[in-house]
């Protein structure tokens, strides 16, 4: 877990990359497992409550995180209040993080939330999510866990459309430290999603 540069640097503890929690878990190996613990479970709650009326606009994009991650972090289905950076990205500026994401949802929406895609070519699937991955990621609305957060929700998008969850085995981290998703949600920031479309791609499979 990298650490954010914050405006406002007050959800780790002093001097450490690890982030506030309710059970004051201290060690980052072990808050990551607590993490990997809740995010398995918030799978299971949200794809055995997935119906035809679920809609996957953005008070469901925060009850994601909340509903998985609230046992741990008071932050979690909550914006962040400060404006953040990683490296050399800079996200959408606190200012504007609520209209943006409006903006987002409400062109999502139009769309049907993607929920019409069942019987459409992968390859438009696939380019869709891409361009609304790359949307919410330079969002990065939330203090911690967009990342986790965005592939859930997607998975479950895709779920619905009759596909297995995105199988990002190869983009992640491997054992050469290369991460091809993060590469990928760099080009984000910049407003170019090929790279991410072709990860989607890759990973998009039909269910059987």
């Amino acid at each position: 877990m990298s650490k954010y540069t914050q405006d406002k640097n007050y959800i780790y503890y002093k001097n450490t990359n690890v982030p506030i929690n309710k059970l004051n878990i201290r060690d980052l190996k072990t808050l990551e497992e607590e993490e990997r613990k809740l995010l398995l479970e918030g799978y299971k709650y949200f794809h055995e409550n997935l119906t035809d009326s679920t809609a996957f606009d953005e008070i469901y994009f925060k009850e994601l995180q909340r509903k998985t991650f609230h046992k741990l972090y008071d932050f979690a289905g909550k914006y962040r209040t400060v404006n953040i950076s990683k490296g050399f990205s800079t996200f959408c500026q606190v200012r504007f993080l609520e209209q943006t994401s409006r903006e987002i949802f409400k062109k999502f929406a139009y769309e049907n939330y993607l929920k019409d895609y069942s019987t459409k070519p992968k390859e438009e699937f696939a380019n869709k999510i891409a361009y609304y991955m790359c949307e919410i990621i330079a969002l990065h609305p939330f203090f911690e866990l967009n990342g986790r957060t965005t592939r859930l929700f997607f998975d479950l998008i895709a779920t619905y459309n009759g596909y297995e969850y995105i199988d990002y085995q190869g983009a992640l981290e491997t054992e050469d430290g290369d991460n091809k998703f993060i590469k990928a949600s760099i080009d984000c920031m910049i407003g170019n999603d090929s790279q991410m479309n072709q990860i989607i791609l890759n990973g998009l499979k039909r269910s059987e």
